[in-house]
């Protein structure tokens, strides 16, 4: 008679919180790998041992080396987006809290300036369901500043001139240069946003003082 083996409930549960250890382990050190020597520079041999385990688990878990890269630009993603509706919901005019949302978005993408550079370049060749899955959280960090923009115009704080989602769009274009420019340039967030800042009231229609 064939017999049947099963995993009790408790063997289960161990399984499960084995996973996730060796998953969080492989991302901190892909983090960490990626950062000094760049996704190229890094294969999944050192990954794994670097995370201290087997580095097959990698295609098992994220589905190669590019899906562990994925991960880790939503890990970057996904507080950020809680803290930025807080932000952009709290107090102040309009444009005050677009500057803290932007302000905060540099504080959170230049802590590690390399890990930027790495996951920036890296988002331009990556396949088209990493794609789809981050176009989806970008919309909705675009959405904030949809709704900040419209609010800004309905105070009479900027003029009404193309749609709301074009200068978001176009926001989020002026952003990444602007980071561009504070990683080779070694500035900090808030010189970052200084420096842009006048070209985000450009696009917005704001007057010069």
């Amino acid at each position: 008679m064939t017999r049947t083996y099963s995993l009790s409930d408790e063997g289960r549960a161990a399984r499960a919180e084995q996973k996730m250890r060796s998953r969080a382990a492989l991302l901190d050190a892909a983090r960490t790998l990626f950062a000094e020597k760049g996704y190229d520079g890094v294969s999944v041999s050192e990954i794994g041992r670097r995370a201290g385990v087997s580095h097959t688990l990698i295609n098992g878990y994220f589905n190669g080396k590019a899906g562990l890269l994925y991960e880790l630009v939503e890990a970057n993603n996904s507080p950020q987006l809680v803290r930025t509706a807080e932000i952009a919901q709290g107090e102040g005019t309009p444009l005050d809290r677009l500057w803290r949302v932007l302000t905060y978005w540099a504080e959170s993408d230049l802590a590690d300036p390399r890990v930027l550079q790495v996951l920036q370049s890296y988002s331009w060749v990556w396949g088209e369901e990493q794609e789809r899955r981050n176009r989806a959280s970008r919309d909705a960090f675009r959405a904030h500043l949809i709704a900040l923009i419209d609010e800004a115009r309905a105070s009479g704080h900027i003029p009404e001139t193309h749609s709301a989602d074009m200068q978001a769009r176009a926001m989020f274009a002026l952003y990444t240069w602007g980071m561009r420019e504070a990683v080779f340039r070694s500035l900090q967030p808030d010189a970052a946003i200084e420096r842009l800042w006048p070209f985000v009231e450009a696009q917005l229609g704001v007057q010069p003082k």
